[in-house]
C-alpha cells in the first residue's frame, strides 16, 4: 500500500462534493480549499456545474489528470462502484468518509468486505469507511470535516472514534503540535498496525498515539511496537484503549480465564509491546504534553522547586507512589542554596518559601538542573501576592534551553497566572494545575527510557518437547466432542512439553485404589474425577496425606461428600496420586487463556486458594522471549518471597522461567486449547523437586 501517497497526495477528487451548507461534502471541501494546501482540487458531483469556483465533473473518470487521492461521501450503498471506478482511474489513496457499513450489521459488513476486496485488488490505500479523514498541518490539508488545522509538530496520532478526534483537536489546538491527526474509522484495510508501521519510518513523526475500541493480531502490535521502543531512532508510543470495565463476565473454566479480562489482557499488551497505555482522555493529554515537550530522562530521580510547602508535600507522595525516586541532593548544590533564606528548605523537595521573587527561583532551578543525581526538574509555582508568574516561567524556559533533563511546571491556579502559562506555553514547557497529573507523566516518562535500555534475549529454545504425542491427545479429544481433557490427559499433555508431572493412577472402584495407593508405599492424594466438578477441592472431593490402608473408608467418605454436595455430577472414578511434602515449597499459578482476535495470554502468579482473592498475577501474550517470563515474575506482589526473603530460601527461579515458556510454546503448538490452568505448581528451591499438583485443560468449541 503506497500511505506516501495517501497522505502526501498532489491531487484529489471528493467524490460527494455539496453545495448544501452545513453537508460534509460541503465542510470537507470548504476544508481542503482554505487553509492554503497547494494541490489540485477536483469536486464530483453529477448534480452541479461549480462549486467554490471550481468545476465540477460527474464521475471521477471524466477528470483527465491524474488523481492521488479519492475522498468518497455518498451513501453506503453506491461506494462500491465509486472505489471501483477510482482505481481504474489509477487512484492509490482513498478515504471513505460514509458510514453503513459493518457497524449496522450482517449487511453493512458484507458491504466492507467488498470494498476491502475492491481495495485490495487495485492496491488502494483505504483509510474508512466511516471516518472523519485526516489532517497534515505541514502541507496544510485538512482532508476531514474536523474544523480547525492543528499546528506543525511531531505527533502522529490516529483514532477509531472521530468524535474523540474532534475533541483532542479541541483540547489541544494551542498547546500540541501534529505532523498528523488520521481517523481511522472501521479499519477496512489500513489499521493500527500498518499505521505505526509507517509513522515508525516517517522522519517527522517523533512520537506515536492512538484511541482504539478493539486490537487485532497481538503478535503484530508487540513486534511493531518493540521495534519503536529499540531501534536507532526509537519512538515512545501512548495508547488510550476504550473498554477498560465489563458490563459483564462470561462463565470460565479455569482460575485464568476468570483473571484474564479483557482490560487485563489489554494491559499485559501494552507492557509487552512497549506502549503507554493512558488511563483517560485526560492523561492522554498530559502525556502528550510531557513526551511532546522533553526528551527522555536517563533515570527516575525528580528534584522539585516549590513556594509552597504543602504542595511539596503533596507533590512528593505522587512522585513516589508514581515510581519515582526524591533526588539526594549533592553537597555541592545544598552548598549553592544555603544563600536562600534561613527559614528555606536545601534539600529535596526545595521550599523556597511564599514570597519567593523569580531570583530565588532561578538560583534553585540553576542548582537543581546541574546536579548529577537530578535527573528530571518539577517546579511548583502557587499565586502569592508578591509571585511573579511571567518571570518565573521565563526563568523556567531559560533553564530548558540550557538542558536537556525533562522539565515540567506545576502552576496551581488559573487566573492570576494566564502571563506566566502563556510563556510556558510559548516555549513547550509542560504546565499542570496538580502535582498527581505531573508526576504520572513524568513517571510514563522514566518507563519508556528503561524500556528503551533494556537488552532484548533470545527466544526459549527446548529440544525435548515431545509435540506429536501431545497433539494426538488432544485431537482424540475433539474427536470425541470432548470440551475438556480429563485430569490424566491433562497431565500427558503437560509432560509432553517437559512439566514435572506427579505419579498417579485412576481408580474406577474402592478395590482398584486400594491396590494403586499399596504402589506408593506412602500417604497418598485422592481425588475425585468428574467432567461436571472444576474445582475439587470446593467440592469436598479431595483428600490428602491418606494412608493405604485408610483408602476403602475414605472411598466411601469421598464418594458420600460429593453425592451431597453435587447430586448430578457425573463421578468417572478416583485420582490416587502421590504425595509430596510441602516444606520450602511456594504454590504457584501458571495458565493459558485465548483472547478473541488478539492471541493466547500466559499467566503467572501466587497460586493455591489464594488465587483468585489476592489476585498477584501478571500476564503476557505467547510467544514470550526469556525476558518476557522474567519481568512478568518481577511484577509480583510476591516475588520478594519468590527470590527469598527473611531468611527463608526462596524457588528455582531459573526453572520457574523455563516452565513459563514452556507453556508459551505448548501455547503456540497447541492453538485448540482454549483455558489451560495449572494450580497449584509447587515450586522449591531444587529444579528437581517441582511438581504439577492439578491441571485442567478445556478446548475450543468446535
Amino acid at each position: 500500500m503506497q500511505l506516501d501517497t495517501l497522505f502526501s497526495p498532489k491531487s484529489i477528487a471528493v467524490i460527494g462534493a455539496s453545495t448544501t451548507e452545513g453537508s460534509v461534502g460541503h465542510s470537507l471541501t470548504r476544508n481542503l480549499l482554505q487553509n492554503g494546501y497547494a494541490g489540485k482540487i477536483y469536486p464530483v458531483n453529477p448534480k452541479t456545474d461549480i462549486l467554490f469556483d471550481l468545476r465540477c465533473y460527474k464521475n471521477i473518470s471524466d477528470i483527465s489528470e491524474d488523481i492521488d487521492l479519492a475522498i468518497i461521501i455518498i451513501k453506503a450503498s453506491a461506494v462500491p462502484q465509486a472505489l471501483r471506478e477510482a482505481g481504474e482511474k489509477g487512484v492509490r489513496g482513498a478515504i471513505i468518509i460514509s458510514s453503513g457499513f459493518k457497524e449496522t450489521g450482517a449487511d453493512g459488513k458484507l458491504l466492507e468486505d467488498e470494498i476491502s476486496t475492491i481495495a485490495q485488488k487495485y492496491h488502494i490505500a483505504l483509510l474508512g469507511p466511516n471516518c472523519l479523514g485526516f489532517l497534515c498541518p505541514a502541507i496544510k490539508l485538512n482532508a476531514s470535516f474536523a474544523k480547525h488545522l492543528p499546528q506543525d509538530g511531531g505527533i502522529a496520532f490516529f483514532s477509531q472514534s472521530g468524535a474523540l478526534c474532534t475533541a483532542l483537536l479541541d483540547f489541544s489546538w494551542d498547546n500540541l503540535g501534529f505532523a498528523y491527526f488520521v481517523s481511522i474509522g472501521n479499519k477496512a484495510v489500513i489499521g493500527e498496525n500498518e499505521l505505526l508501521n509507517f509513522f515508525a519510518q516517517n522522519k517527522k513523526v517523533e512520537l506515536l498515539s492512538f484511541y482504539s475500541e478493539g486490537l487485532e493480531n497481538s503478535r503484530e502490535l508487540i513486534k511493531t511496537g518493540r521495534a519503536l521502543a529499540s531501534s536507532a531512532h526509537a519512538k515512545p508510543v501512548i495508547a488510550l484503549k476504550a473498554g477498560a470495565t465489563a458490563a459483564g463476565t462470561q462463565a470460565s473454566n479455569s482460575h485464568t480465564g476468570a483473571l484474564a479480562g479483557s482490560n487485563v489482557a489489554y494491559n499485559a499488551l501494552f507492557k509487552q509491546a512497549r506502549i503507554v497505555r493512558a488511563e483517560n482522555l485526560e492523561h492522554l493529554l498530559e502525556l502528550l504534553s510531557v513526551f511532546s515537550k522533553n526528551t527522555l530522562p536517563n533515570g527516575n530521580r525528580i528534584g522539585i522547586i516549590t513556594n509552597a510547602g504543602g504542595l511539596g508535600v503533596l507533590a512528593t507522595d505522587s512522585a513516589v507512589t508514581h515510581g519515582l525516586e526524591i533526588a539526594a541532593l549533592s553537597s555541592q548544590t545544598q552548598t549553592k542554596l544555603k544563600t536562600l533564606p534561613p527559614a528555606a528548605s536545601i534539600h529535596n523537595p526545595v521550599d523556597v518559601l511564599g514570597d519567593a521573587l523569580v531570583d530565588r527561583y532561578r538560583l534553585a532551578i540553576d542548582a537543581l538542573i546541574a546536579d548529577d543525581q537530578v535527573d528530571m526538574l518539577l517546579i511548583i509555582v502557587t499565586p502569592q501576592t508578591m509571585t511573579q508568574p511571567k518571570e518565573i516561567a521565563e526563568a523556567i524556559a531559560d533553564a530548558k534551553k540550557n538542558s536537556s533533563k525533562p522539565i515540567a511546571a506545576i502552576y496551581a491556579g488559573q487566573k492570576s497566572l494566564d502571563a506566566g502559562l502563556a510563556i510556558l506555553q510559548k516555549n513547550n514547557i509542560s504546565a499542570f494545575p496538580y502535582p498527581e497529573a505531573s508526576a504520572r507523566a513524568l513517571s510514563a516518562l522514566t518507563q519508556v527510557a528503561k524500556w528503551r535500555k533494556s537488552t532484548a534475549s533470545a527466544p526459549f529454545v527446548f529440544n525435548d518437547i515431545k509435540y506429536q504425542a501431545a497433539s494426538e491427545i488432544i485431537l482424540k479429544a475433539k474427536k470425541l466432542g470432548q470440551t475438556a481433557l480429563s485430569p490424566k490427559d491433562a497431565e500427558a499433555v503437560l509432560q509432553a512439553y517437559g512439566f514435572p508431572i506427579l505419579e498417579s493412577f485412576i481408580a474406577k472402584n474402592k478395590e482398584e485404589a486400594r491396590v494403586i495407593a499399596q504402589k506408593f508405599h506412602k500417604p497418598v492424594v485422592m481425588k475425585i474425577v468428574s467432567p461436571d466438578i472444576i474445582h475439587k477441592s470446593d467440592a469436598g472431593g479431595v483428600l490428602l496425606g491418606i494412608k493405604p490402608e485408610e483408602i476403602a473408608g475414605k472411598w466411601e467418605k469421598l464418594m458420600t461428600q460429593i453425592k451431597t454436595r453435587l447430586p448430578n455430577a457425573r463421578l468417572e472414578g478416583v485420582l490416587i496420586e502421590e504425595m509430596v511434602g510441602r516444606n520450602n515449597g511456594r504454590e504457584i499459578i501458571l495458565g493459558l487463556k485465548k483472547e478473541p482476535g488478539l492471541g493466547t495470554l500466559v499467566l503467572a502468579g501466587l497460586g493455591g486458594i489464594f488465587v483468585e482473592t489476592l489476585q498477584d498475577v501478571t500476564m503476557r501474550f505467547a510467544p514470550l522471549w526469556q525476558t518476557d517470563a522474567e519481568e512478568m515474575l518481577n511484577e509480583l506482589k510476591s516475588f520478594p518471597i519468590l527470590k527469598g526473603a527473611r531468611g527463608q530460601k526462596g524457588v528455582n527461579l531459573e526453572m520457574l522461567v523455563a516452565l513459563i515458556g514452556r507453556l508459551s510454546k505448548l501455547a503456540e503448538d497447541l492453538p485448540e486449547i482454549a483455558e489451560l490452568d495449572i494450580n497449584p505448581l509447587l515450586a522449591f528451591p531444587e529444579s528437581e523437586n517441582f511438581r504439577v499438583l492439578d491441571a485442567r485443560i478445556s478446548l475450543v468449541s468446535q
